[in-house]
């Protein structure tokens, strides 16, 4: 099995001794804990010091995953701006509020001091386990100024995530009326991570979608009548009144909280635009392989999915050098025949390929890569075919002066560190020798027009003719292995003992004990 890394620096990463799969298994015992406590440790340090940062002092974070509550050394002046601000930090999923952070204060109605109302303490909320349940924000009836409708999702403990997005849009700011369908928290949930993502990094489209979810005017829900509205990003919400009212599919879960600029309905999901459900590509999934390890990328619509392309990978390369960073969605990921077929041509790359990638593109199959041997490149053509890909194949470059001086320098280290060993006073190989032949003969693989000449040594124990013979024997064993793995210009030559390892004068006998190897460019 061809089994070399195609980049010099990972070349020499994997042992020959079994140490490295008993560190794995340890690995994968103790790691998980391991790395979901370093998560939290992060956030913990982190999220204070980014919200300090930002103008919110003496807060404190705990963390469990990357869930977590913030304490307060003070009652804050604006709580839920706060909380926005540590929903917007990286690797954060959820926050809830300490009763220390909690304050409610009305909204400002002038620039003076005299017409703020003074703050007064909150109690502290107990969140429902049921997602479409919310929280009444600080009521803004009364003599005082409304906020605005803006301001009103901000302060809304269940609409912190709406705020988020909402913090550079124009919607709800202005004096003209407009009524929002607020999503609650929870409800950004069920969106997929990939359209999440390109929210948050895409303004034109975080425009449209909050578009999506507002209407010009303000339309209490009194005036909500069966029939469709005209939302502000141009395309029609379907409106449905009975026991409950739905909009564009949404639940109204909290109704009626008037801005002074408009009306907020509270929604317990997110309305996706017809053409966002519509553009949203078709998964990806590829496997690259380096001559040694197997990278799973992309999205695959299930756990069946996902098993079929990490089975196919371990097979091929061992599970210990499969790193597998799939992820899953029902609604885009490849299904169960493309993820076969992709399985089948990652079987087949170590065999085949000294490196390569193979992946569905989001509409086709692909394959390629370096393959060093018509064999090989026949063996990977005709799995490629089964399952109707025609792979673009490219052979090794020609190797200069300079390459088969670091491939010489590279095979002499490795082997050094590895012995290639044979039967106790024979040329038999052990079994362990082929392991490290195989790793020998892909890294000469990479390169075309090198010749290769095994050079075998033996200690100064024993009578010099039967050690020059012994040598010879084993190199020419080495030599024929690399033959049988591709490799055509290879030499063997025997040295005996003339050629002994010193260390400060005298003999090591199982350095001496060695074979080495020198290339030379052919070109």
């Amino acid at each position: 099995m061809v089994s070399s890394s195609a980049q010099p620096s990972s070349r020499y990463r994997r042992r020959i001794l079994g140490v490295g799969a008993l560190l794995t298994g340890a690995l994968y015992v103790i790691g998980a804990p391991i790395f979901n406590d370093r998560i939290e440790d992060d956030l913990d340090r982190r999220v204070p010091a980014e919200l300090d940062a930002a103008g919110y002092e003496g807060i404190t974070a705990s963390f469990s995953g990357q869930d977590g509550t913030l304490t307060c050394r003070a009652p804050l002046d604006d709580p839920e701006r706060a909380r926005a601000a540590a929903y917007a930090i990286w690797g954060v999923r959820a926050i809830e509020l300490d009763r220390s952070c909690r304050v409610n204060q009305a909204p400002a109605t002038s620039d003076t001091d005299d017409a703020a109302p003074a703050a007064t303490e909150e109690p502290a909320v107990d969140p429902s386990t049921d997602p479409t349940s919310v929280t009444t924000p600080p009521s803004t009836t009364g003599e005082a100024e409304l906020a605005t409708v803006h301001d009103l999702v901000t302060a809304h403990p269940d609409l912190a995530f709406l705020a988020v997005l909402l913090a550079d849009a124009d919607i709800g700011r202005t004096e003209e009326p407009v009524t929002l369908f607020a999503p609650i928290n929870a409800a950004f949930d069920a969106v997929p991570a990939d359209v999440l993502g390109q929210l948050q990094n895409d303004p034109d489209l975080l425009e449209q979608m909050l578009g999506h979810h507002a209407v010009d005017g303000a339309i209490p829900s009194t005036d909500l009548t069966t029939g469709e509205l005209v939302a502000l990003d141009g395309n029609t919400l379907t409106v449905d009144v009975g026991d409950t009212i739905t909009v564009g599919g949404a639940t109204v879960v909290d109704s009626d909280i008037i801005a002074s600029n408009g009306v907020v309905h509270v929604i317990d999901r997110v309305i996706m635009q017809p053409e966002a459900e519509s553009a949203r590509e078709p998964g990806r999934a590829a496997a690259s392989y380096d001559g040694e390890s197997i990278v799973l990328t992309g999205v695959v619509a299930g756990d069946a999915e996902r098993g079929l392309v990490a089975e196919a990978a371990a097979g091929a390369v061992g599970e210990s050098f499969v790193r597998d960073e799939l992820t899953v969605d029902a609604d885009t990921g490849i299904d169960t025949p493309t993820a076969e077929s992709l399985a089948a041509l990652i079987g087949s790359m170590p065999e085949g390929l000294l490196s390569g990638d193979v992946g569905f593109d989001g509409s086709t199959l692909f394959a390629e890569g370096v393959t060093a041997t018509n064999a090989g490149a026949e063996a990977f053509t005709a799995v490629a075919a089964a399952v109707g890909v025609e792979p673009t194949l490219t052979s090794p470059p020609e190797a200069t002066d300079a390459d088969a001086d670091d491939l010489e320098a590279e095979l002499n280290a490795f082997v050094a560190e590895n012995p290639i060993l044979f039967e106790p006073g024979s040329s038999v190989l052990d079994e362990s020798a082929f392991e490290v032949i195989d790793r020998v003969a892909n890294d000469a693989l990479q390169f075309a027009g090198i010749a290769i000449t095994v050079e075998g040594h033996t200690d100064s124990d024993g009578v010099p003719i039967e050690n020059l013979q012994l040598s010879q024997n084993r190199a020419e064993a080495v030599q024929a292995a690399l033959i049988e793995r591709g490799l055509t210009d290879v030499e063997a030559v025997g040295f005996g003992s003339e050629q002994p390892v010193l260390v400060d004068g005298v003999e090591d006998k199982v350095a001496s004990r060695r074979v080495e190897f020198r290339v030379v460019p052919t070109s």
